[in-house]
């Protein structure tokens, strides 16, 4: 038995209830379609599964095994070619292999080039605890106040409050409300602000951003 699609000399071993050839089978379940069409066929530009954009670039020197380029990637490479700057956070040495091309408003199909920066493995997973709440880590300790929740760490940080992570503990262990514990003056050094190192990945930024519509 024949394939029925006009021109088609095959046999139809394979699905002979269909009435049509192997090769037409599987062009009608990928293409709605026996006729040869470009619709639906790989596009010059895709994304994957989480929003990150790439291209068709089978020639490119980051190309993968699908030929397309990441286009992030792309364009650092366009910036700077096979030899890569070092960390823009922690100045650790990257190459290629080990660089992460890092989006710097996290939306990831945001490819500008003034959005894109090099960052090592370390500082690529470091970056993304922002988006965790402290107080939510294991041993983390949560003051809520006005709906607000932080570590004593974090409030020490607070422009409101003047007093240090030690001075807020131990005004909550002796019973201290959490207002009081926060904003009430000091005893002794009432103009002396308590030293905080702000954190090297930044403060806490909410729930991670989705791609741009």
């Amino acid at each position: 038995m024949k394939c029925k699609v006009e021109g088609c000399d095959r046999e139809c071993k394979h699905y002979p209830g269909k009435g049509v050839c192997q090769k037409h089978y599987f062009r009608m379940m990928r293409y709605g379609t026996y006729e040869l069409t470009k619709s639906g066929k790989r596009k010059d530009r895709t994304k994957n599964s989480k929003g990150y954009q790439m291209i068709k670039c089978p020639d490119h020197p980051l190309v993968m095994a699908n030929g397309f380029v990441y286009e992030h990637r792309k364009v650092i490479y366009d910036r700077y070619g096979d030899t890569l700057p070092p960390c823009e956070i922690c100045g650790k040495e990257v190459t290629w292999k080990t660089a992460h091309i890092d989006h710097i408003d996290e939306v990831v199909d945001n490819n500008s080039d003034s959005n894109l920066r090099v960052l090592c493995r370390a500082c690529n997973v470091m970056r993304s605890r922002v988006h965790i709440p402290e107080h939510t880590k294991k041993s983390r300790m949560a003051i809520t106040f006005n709906g607000e929740t932080k570590t004593p760490t974090e409030w020490a940080r607070d422009p409101r409050v003047l007093i240090s992570v030690t001075a807020i503990k131990h005004r909550l262990k002796n019973g201290m409300s959490v207002e009081d514990a926060l904003f009430s003056p000091k005893a002794t050094h009432r103009h002396t602000r308590p030293r905080s190192r702000t954190p090297q990945y930044g403060e806490y930024r909410g729930p991670k951003k989705v791609e741009a519509a």
